[in-house]
Parts: C-alpha cells; structure tokens; sequence
C-alpha cells in the first residue's frame, strides 16, 4: 500500500504570493464588483459563503492582517443547521481561496471564489486541512499522477426542477413541460430562463455540452463538458449557483434536491462522467474494479441523506453493484474505455469528497491489481442474478459498511476524515428522524 501512501502534511497556509494580484487582475476586467463571496461546501452538502466587501479582501491580502476566520462548520454542523454536541467551542476553522476559481455571480455586484478549509485549536495551533475535502481530492488527484502516470478528466450533468411558493407556503413543482427531450418541453414558460441563464454561463466561460428536457415532466438538464477533477467540482457549483441565483431573481426555486416532492414520482440525480488519461484497458479493469468493490462504501459520500435513498431503483441509482456498456439500468455505465457515468450521485453531496472516494477507491483497485469479477451488463448473453450484491437500502448502511472498511479508505485520505464524516452523518440521521417529513423536503428544497 506504499503507493497510496496520504500526505496528511498541513494545506499551505501562507496567502499565496499571487493571491493579490490575481484578484487586481480579475478586478481591472470586473470594477463594478462590491462583493467577493469565499464559499465552502460543508459534510452536509451545504454551501457556505463568507461575503466581505472587495476592499476588504484587497486590505487582507495586501497586508496579510487576520485570514478569513469562520465558525467551525465544515465538520461540526448538520443539514439543520445544528452542532455536533462534542464541537467544540476552542476549535477554529478558515478559508483558504483557490483564486483560480473567481467568477462572477449571478448577482452583478459580486463574485464567487472556492476554498479550502484549513483548522487549529489550542493543542494544535499549527493549521492543518486533514478534514478538508478539497484537500482530500487535491490528494488523490496527486496520488495517481506520480504514483500511476494518471489523470482524469469529469463532466457532469446537472438536473434540476423549478418551484415556486404556494398561497399556503409550501413549495410545489412549477415546470411542468413534457420531459425526455421532448420539444414541448422546451416551450415551458420556465425554459427562457433556463436559457437566459445558460447563454450568461456561456459567456462567462463555462464549458456546456447540451440541454434538453429530462425526466417524465417538468425538469431539465444542462450538461458540462469535462474537465480536470478540481476544476469540474468548482464549475459544477457555480453553474449550481448561478441557476439558483437566476431563478430566485424571477421569484421562483431551482432545486437538485433528490425528491422533492413524495408524492410525485420525479427523482432528480446528478450523475458523474469519469473518464482516465490515456485511455487503456491495462488501467481499465482493476481501476472499475477498485470502485464496484467499495461502492457500497462510497454511497455514505454519494447518496447521503436519507431521502437519497428513494433514488435507490434501476434506471435512478441503480439496486446492486454492477456495471454495464451503456446499460442504464447500472449504477455504472461504461461508455467507451475507460470512460464510465457514475450514477448512484445526488445533487446532496459533497462533490469533493465523492468524487475524491470514488477515483481513490479506483487507485486502491489498481493497487491490489483488482480482477473485475463483475459481467458486463450490456452483453445480454449474461445470466441474471448470479452477480447481484445489493447496494445499501439506507443511508446506515453504507455508514456502516464504510465503517468497516475505514482502513481501506484511510489510506486513500486519511482516517480522521473518515471518522468525522460518520460522526456528523450519524448525528445528522438522529435529527432528520424526528422531523416533520414535509418540512424536511421543503428544507431540502432550500438548500440543493
């Protein structure tokens, strides 16, 4: 296991040399901003933004005073917005900007700037990102160039519906054009500002394959083109942002949540391209084999909600472990070599986190050299229910199975992030059981 050695050594914690400049430069192109908003994505799947005034930013960098300093949430804090009982009060947390991210927002007068997270406390004043999930993919992302001479290249697709608020409060579905790509989709009132939105993301650099309308009735479907790990994550956000941002101006709700609706059949995903660089079939095998072996595992960081598990039918994320070419039915579809759509994701994720699980348990494969024992699906000479192992039916089962095997993943990213996760993601169970099943959709609604 040496070659999947994790460097847990402290994230630069020193404000980049360029940091400064990089932001005069992106200010000269965009002087009307006002506001930078530094935002984070938390274990819950929430984003979480610091919004300071731009000459604010300029005066921290300029004069390296005080860095971005913010409540311990990162690890600490549930979907519902409560602390783990043992956070600790003494335990301090802040942000470190990858300026490379900055756009502007949907919003005119501000931008949007990712970061890191890095924390301390009195017995371990040296700052440190062990619990940092952009800094766990940074990590294996490093780990299969110098150890395998791979990269990887990952697209997304964002699904999502529009809701609006009913005369009693409630959210309810107001797309309702025919899905599946069908044209008469399109002619939905809502689909101009699907398009207002895309056409704003166009110019601003985002890199978009295609829309089309998708599911039975009232959702879409905007497809990014791939890009390096960090950086897909990073769009993926933004263009989450930005559809939220833009529809809110109109007085409606974007949502990516799972099921928003219990009584409608609509389920919404967001499904994942992976792809290796260079594609070979010497990498390919043990590498699908690395992630069908632990996906039960990764579906505590994949479907991580209870209602994540609605999802949990063929077609949607896929009932067992298994894989085929172009067999949608899977939670794996291979579509040409070493290029798979992951489909057992929701739009609840931390996308960091899963993602960074789902290329190192592909690196542990390669490690092992891993035999794929699993058929291909898409050959129909294969016999059925000889290969099923059901993935987990709850979100405690996949905690409990990636309790079992925290070893393995440890040495991907380390333990203590490990153990954090299943912490909070217990915690975070005991407090959704309790709670009014509609009240926890519409909060649902809100946040993804």
């Amino acid at each position: 296991m040496d070659q999947l050695s994790t460097d847990t050594s402290s994230m630069a914690t020193e404000i980049p040399m360029d940091a400064d400049e990089a932001l005069k430069g992106f200010y000269r192109d965009n002087f009307d901003i006002i506001f930078i908003r530094l935002q984070w994505q938390d274990y819950s799947g929430v984003m979480r933004a610091l919004v300071l005034p731009i000459e604010e930013t300029f005066s921290i960098l300029e004069e390296e005073k005080q860095p971005f300093h913010v409540p311990p949430l990162l690890s600490n804090c549930s979907v519902t917005n409560q602390y783990l009982p043992d956070a600790s009060a003494r335990h301090v947390q802040w942000l470190v900007p990858d300026w490379s991210s900055i756009r502007r927002a949907s919003d005119p007068k501000s931008a949007i700037v990712m970061c890191g997270v890095v924390g301390t406390t009195i017995s371990k004043p040296v700052p440190n990102g062990d619990l940092c999930p952009r800094r766990a993919l940074v990590d294996v992302v490093r780990q299969a160039r110098e150890s395998w001479g791979l990269r990887f290249l990952v697209g997304f697709e964002v699904e999502f519906q529009v809701m609006k608020v009913s005369s009693t409060g409630e959210y309810v579905k107001h797309s309702q054009g025919p899905g599946n790509f069908s044209v008469s989709g399109l002619r939905d009132p809502c689909y101009k500002y699907v398009q207002q939105c895309v056409q704003q993301l166009l110019d601003l650099g985002v890199h978009i394959h295609g829309i089309h309308s998708e599911g039975k009735r009232g959702q879409y479907e905007i497809a990014l083109k791939p890009l390096p790990p960090l950086q897909a994550v990073d769009q993926l956000h933004f263009v989450h942002d930005y559809l939220k941002d833009t529809f809110a101006q109109h007085g409606y709700m974007a949502t990516m949540a799972p099921k928003p609706i219990i009584s409608d059949p609509h389920t919404i995903g967001q499904h994942m391209h992976i792809s290796l660089q260079p594609a070979d079939s010497y990498h390919e095998a043990s590498f699908l084999a690395g992630i069908l072996k632990r996906l039960p595992m990764i579906c505590a960081f994949s479907l991580p909600h209870t209602l994540s598990y609605e999802r949990r039918l063929p077609f949607l994320a896929g009932e067992t472990v298994c894989w085929g070419t172009e067999a949608r039915i899977a939670p794996i579809r291979k579509i040409e070599t070493s290029h798979w759509e992951i489909r057992c994701i929701d739009a609840t994720a931390n996308m960091y986190l899963t993602l960074a699980a789902i290329l190192g348990a592909g690196l542990l494969g390669l490690a092992g050299q891993e035999p794929l024992l699993w058929p291909d699906l898409g050959d129909f000479t294969t016999e059925s229910k000889t290969w099923e192992e059901p993935l987990p039916r709850t979100l405690q089962e996949s905690l409990a199975r990636l309790a079992m095997e925290a070893d393995d993943f440890g040495t991907v990213f380390g333990q203590q992030l490990i153990q954090r996760y299943i912490e909070l993601k217990q915690y975070e169970i005991s407090l959704v059981g309790g709670m009014d099943p509609l009240k926890l959709r519409q909060l649902f609604i809100e946040l993804f």
